[in-house]
């Protein structure tokens, strides 16, 4: 059924519905308009009386004649049709709502403000501070962004371990900050690469309760390139931006560019005394080479500043010392002084250490310790390390850390790669006379802590020579927590045994970069943990350990006469199958730990084990290998080509080799595992040394092959005449 609302009323002016059925009530016509009597207020007026009495229901009063016709005359009137007077309409009023009222007051009063902005030079200036780094460039401009080289975003973040009461570099005080983790850690991070990779850290509580309110970092471009300077701590006290710890220096003149950006950045806030710290082991004359003739370009940057300053009769704001170290520490420019041209000289006069030792912490201690009276309050000191080791000295780090935060000292380095999960590096010298090669080595590495690779390489001791892409583990905590630089330099060096340089991405190790804490902190955290504890004891077994009875190595030199031969090659053979089965029993362990590895936070010793794995499966097959090797020069005596004589000795040597001597069917299986599982690591850590040192595994094959090794009868006398290095 359809409800139809019932129409409104027409007798109705105001719009309300008649709902009730009946005659309607005949409306009351309104009272007439009283005319005005003589006094003009109408009291005189008898129809007032009638209004009066209509409207109050009183008695009415009866007109008199004159009025009677008065009425008829005014009745008569009122029947002639008059004009409709038109009804004034009432104004309505506008209720805007309050938020509208609001935007436009406040709308009005920004216009004000932006008319006194830019029209008065209070604002103009205020305009022309405004950061543009800080408005996000428009798409597709990316290209043409000006690049910041180490930048603490990308840089590892963590409070160093090991004095937790140990202030801050700048700092007066205790430094209250808690570490972070990698951002990677860069992490990058952080590399951070390093890191890698790797978010920079601003302490919380320096001394003097400065934290970031006070941090001050002035991107002072300098007129080397049109590149920023790399941030770093601020001397002036107060919390600090941690170091860059992989700053990847195409070469030597690239490093002087940026350190001499790093010094006019600190000019900018104090003056400074800057200490060159040149390593003087032989394996450093090619280096100390290639700073003297890029040296120019420090000195003449420095220069303009210099004769700048003298023009503001500033006194000596910069000024220079020179000393270098091996066992010892040497002064060869010790005197501060303004004069740069004679650090440049001054390298020529850098002796040769023949000790063979470098105590690169000890002499850092010691440099901090003599020059610290230049340490006052408009004035700091800051070293420059030039070094390719690691040093020998490697248990001062904590004393050595401890002197460079608490004075507030950076240290930049000059300086190579470390090995990756190794400490010595091979050189390669020849006596000029005999002609023979000899191996001496140098320590430089290892990238972390405490070493996390197999220190065995299936044979005998690791000549790999994997660069690890990073700085060494006690370098690299200096200048982390000192807020400097270390330089890497990826350019090949004369003397080593195989060239292996390579710049890794610092994009690419931001997930691997190792751990800066303490040692102490280090080896805690590592037997706490079962994965990582149970890889530790692995590598200890393949650690070469003077003094043992049964090392791990296999015996690589054998005479060539059968009657000597035969016996030692038969031990060998007992040897291999022992070592076999020790490798087997390996495997099974490590196999145990899959579900902890996938469950492992860390992206770095997830790939330790998967290497690891990898490599013990692979040595199985170079024990089949050594194995049949051996069991054929029992049973078949070779003859070498080149017989030996009063001046030549003649030695069989076991070399790594693609040969495969074992029956097939005994190690076709291992072959097709280790292959995968080499593979594998190759897919997972993509371009970083863990993926280079299985693909090498690779190259050189898992079997072995028999060489000969000829050399001088005084080769074992004459090696003590091998400089040191």
């Amino acid at each position: 059924m359809d409800l139809h609302a019932p129409a409104p009323s027409s007798a109705s002016g105001d719009g309300i519905y008649e709902l009730a059925e009946g005659p309607a009530l005949d409306p009351v016509p309104p009272p007439p308009a009283p005319a005005p009597g003589a006094n003009g207020s109408g009291a005189d007026d008898p129809t007032a009386e009638y209004t009066r009495a209509q409207w109050t229901g009183a008695p009415a009063t009866p007109p008199t004649p004159a009025a009677k016709d008065k009425d008829e005359g005014k009745a008569k009137e009122a029947d002639k049709p008059k004009p409709k007077k038109k009804r004034r309409r009432k104004s309505q009023r506008v209720n805007a709502p309050a938020w509208a009222v609001s935007l436009a007051v406040h709308v009005a009063v920004l216009m004000l403000l932006a008319t006194f902005t830019l029209t008065s030079d209070a604002g103009k200036k205020l305009i022309a501070n405004i950061n543009s780094a800080l408005v996000p460039a428009p798409q597709g401009d990316e290209a043409n962004m000006t690049p910041i080289y180490a930048d603490p975003g990308t840089q590892r973040s963590e409070q160093a371990v090991g004095d937790e009461t140990a202030q801050q570099g700048g700092a007066g005080g205790e430094s209250n900050g808690t570490g972070a983790g990698f951002g990677g850690i860069g992490t990058g991070p952080p590399s951070a690469t390093p890191s890698i990779g790797k978010v920079g850290r601003v302490a919380e509580g320096g001394g003097g309760g400065a934290g970031v309110g006070s941090l001050k970092i002035a991107a002072n471009v300098s007129g080397l390139s049109m590149m920023p300077a790399a941030p770093g701590l601020d001397l002036g006290g107060g919390g600090g931006v941690v170091g860059d710890v992989t700053y990847e220096a195409g070469d030597v003149g690239a490093s002087l560019d940026q350190i001499a950006r790093e010094i006019l950045r600190h000019l900018t806030k104090h003056k400074l005394t800057v200490v060159w710290l040149f390593d003087e082991s032989e394996s450093m004359k090619d280096d100390q080479k290639a700073i003297k003739q890029k040296f120019d370009r420090i000195v003449s940057e420095l220069k303009v500043h210099a004769e700048s300053q003298e023009k503001k009769k500033v006194t000596e704001p910069l000024t220079h010392a020179i000393a270098g170290f091996g066992a010892d520490i040497h002064y060869i420019l010790e005197k501060p002084t303004a004069n740069i041209e004679l650090i440049g000289k001054a390298i020529d006069k850098i002796p040769v250490d023949e000790s063979g030792t470098e105590n690169t912490l000890h002499a850092l201690a010691t440099v901090i310790d003599k020059y610290s009276g230049q340490i006052k309050k408009d004035r700091k000191l800051l070293i420059v390390l030039v070094t390719d080791e690691s040093g020998d000295d490697g248990g001062y780090v904590e004393e050595s850390r401890q002197a460079v935060v608490s004075r507030g000292v950076p240290i930049y380095v000059i300086g190579r790669q470390s090995l990756f999960g190794a400490e010595l590096a091979h050189l390669e010298y020849v006596d000029r006379i005999t002609k023979d090669v000899y191996w001496p080595t140098i320590r430089r590495g290892p990238e972390t802590a405490d070493v996390e690779q197999l220190q065995w390489d299936g044979l005998h001791d690791r000549w790999d020579e994997q660069p690890s892409g990073l700085p060494p583990y006690e370098l690299a905590r200096l200048t982390k927590d000192s807020g400097g630089i270390y330089f890497l330099l990826p350019s090949e060096e004369n003397m080593r045994v195989r060239q292996r340089e390579k710049a890794y991405r610092i994009a690419d190790l931001k997930e691997y970069a190792p751990d800066y804490k303490s040692r102490t902190a280090y080896v805690e955290e590592r037997t706490k943990k079962e994965f990582r504890r149970t890889l530790y004891e692995v590598i200890q077994m393949t650690k070469w350990q003077a003094g043992a009875d049964k090392p791990l190595y296999y015996p690589r030199h054998f005479p060539i006469d059968p009657a000597q031969m035969v016996p030692a090659a038969q031990e060998a053979v007992a040897l291999s199958t022992e070592r076999l089965n020790l490798l087997l029993a390996i495997q099974t362990r490590l196999e145990k730990l899959q579900k902890l590895r996938d469950r492992e936070p860390e992206k770095r010793w997830q790939a330790n084990y998967d290497l690891m794995l990898a490599q013990v499966v692979a040595y199985q097959i170079k024990s089949y290998e050594y194995r049949a090797c051996m069991e054929d020069m029992i049973k078949n005596p070779p003859r070498p080509k080149v017989m030996p004589n009063q001046d030549l000795v003649v030695e069989w040597v076991i070399d790594h080799a693609p040969d495969r001597l074992a029956p097939k069917e005994r190690t076709e299986k291992k072959y097709a595992e280790a292959t995968r599982l080499l593979k594998e690591v190759i897919a997972r850590h993509p371009k970083t040394p863990w993926a280079d040192l299985a693909q090498d595994e690779l190259n050189r094959g898992l079997g072995v092959r028999r060489n000969e090794w000829h050399h001088n009868p005084k080769y074992a006398e004459r090696a003590k005449l091998v400089p040191k290095y």
